[in-house]
């Protein structure tokens, strides 16, 4: 659900940014929205894992 919301944030940042002729900043937001979605989405796994 994080993952989805990051990278919803990140489209509108994109369009935005059209917008307002910002294009580089645009970018550079959806990159870290983007980024910080794909953190939070990771899987996290025990320290010793069961195989």
């Amino acid at each position: 659900m994080l993952l989805k919301v990051f990278f919803l944030l990140a489209a509108l940042s994109i369009s935005v940014s059209i917008v307002f002729q910002q294009e580089a900043i645009g970018i550079l937001t959806a990159l870290t929205f983007m980024l910080i979605g794909a953190y939070f989405s990771k899987p996290r796994f025990k320290k010793n894992p069961k195989l």
